[in-house]
């Protein structure tokens, strides 16, 4: 079987669920997870739900929609979706998608092709966040591929057939008719620029054919836009971007990516959109092919940010953190005085956090406000 040749990153496969559940609902961060994430949940209940799912599909429908939709219900206020008509429902797609949050950007998407009858995807995941047998049975029961990160252990040599092992598994895996959650860049933005790494788009060119045109057809292109009005662990960004960019080297804590995917999940985001922007076109994959290999790749990189920028829907707190950085009013008419007390709260939070991390505070706050200011420039 063709998949076998894939076992080290694929999701797991529908015979494979029913053990990796067992081991789910017995480890012993399953109920505090649980709790963490929904209090009042009926933990007895979830189980026994969770080990009547046999099958991918069965799983995906009879608990993580209603987990999604519990998130949504108590942290979103309005969750609005659009673009379902740019694709089609038994093509498979490579959606590249700007990425703000480490798991719901891609939880959310599956909820909303599931609500429109559209088939999930598969979705790829750095394996500096697959450390326990729960998180990596968590995200191989939800179709995660594991993406093997850069790092000072791995020579390049290795990290080059890596790459085109995960090129090869996503092209063969769309070939299927399937499709596959992938974001623009390595890990989330944290500045407030969404922008695509060329990277990305040559490592999924490899193993490809050698014309540039042909090699991106295969892989049916659709960028995702996806805003949230409050950004989730905006906090935790800010100071992990103030600490490197002022010289130092912000290392992570045990369990602080789990704890950011949590955090993710429960504190209040406001308003968030997503859009299934329209497919890369030949039309424009021909216009890449017709340059040098190096400019058909940055032709390439900027449709695919233009597309996810006008697509981008922008909130009050965008605006309300354009004016407060730049020190104007130039937006004040998309924003109400009562939303602008309420971002200042917010950000009054960060402060405290900030000053507990011992950071320079001028410079944390700017770096704050430009996580939810860079989208107005870029969406300009």
């Amino acid at each position: 079987m063709k998949e076998d040749l894939y076992s080290d990153i694929r999701p797991y496969n529908d015979d494979e669920i029913p053990a990796a559940l067992e081991r789910i609902v017995n480890d012993p961060f399953f109920v505090p997870a649980v709790n963490f994430a929904f209090p009042d949940a009926d933990m007895e209940r979830i189980a026994e739900v969770v080990r009547t799912c046999k099958t991918v599909e069965q799983l995906q429908e009879r608990v993580m929609y209603s987990i999604i939709k519990r998130i949504i219900e108590t942290s979103i206020d309005n969750f609005t979706f659009s673009g379902v008509e740019n694709v089609e429902k038994d093509k498979g797609y490579l959606y590249i998608s700007n990425h703000r949050d480490i798991t719901l950007d891609s939880f959310l998407l599956q909820y909303a092709l599931l609500s429109n009858g559209i088939p999930t995807t598969a979705t790829t995941l750095g394996d500096n966040l697959l450390r326990s047998q729960f998180v990596v049975d968590i995200c191989r029961i939800n179709r995660a591929v594991r993406v093997i990160r850069k790092t000072d252990d791995i020579q390049p040599r290795e990290f080059l057939q890596n790459s085109m092992h995960l090129a090869e598994y996503i092209r063969w895996y769309i070939s299927q008719g399937k499709s596959m959650w992938i974001a623009q860049r390595n890990g989330r933005t944290k500045d407030g620029i969404d922008a695509t790494d060329q990277g990305v788009l040559k490592m999924v060119s490899l193993n490809g054919p050698e014309s540039f045109v042909e090699n991106f057809s295969e892989l049916n292109i659709a960028p995702i836009a996806i805003s949230y009005q409050y950004e989730p662990c905006d906090v935790q960004k800010a100071i992990e971007t103030t600490v490197n960019q002022l010289g130092g080297t912000y290392r992570k804590g045990e369990n602080e990516d789990m704890n950011s995917i949590l955090y993710g999940i429960r504190m209040p985001k406001g308003n968030v959109n997503i859009t299934i922007c329209e497919p890369i076109t030949q039309e424009e994959l021909q216009e890449c092919g017709a340059l040098p290999k190096a400019e058909a790749y940055k032709r390439l990189k900027e449709i695919i940010d233009n597309r996810i920028y006008h697509n981008y829907m922008l909130h009050e707190t965008n605006y309300i953190a354009h004016d407060i950085l730049h020190r104007s009013k130039q937006y004040s008419s998309y924003y109400t005085p009562a939303a602008v007390k309420k971002f200042k709260e917010r950000m009054a939070y960060a402060e405290a956090n900030f000053m507990q991390y011992g950071l320079n505070l001028k410079a944390a706050r700017k770096v704050y406000l430009g996580i939810y200011a860079g989208a107005v420039d870029t969406k300009k």
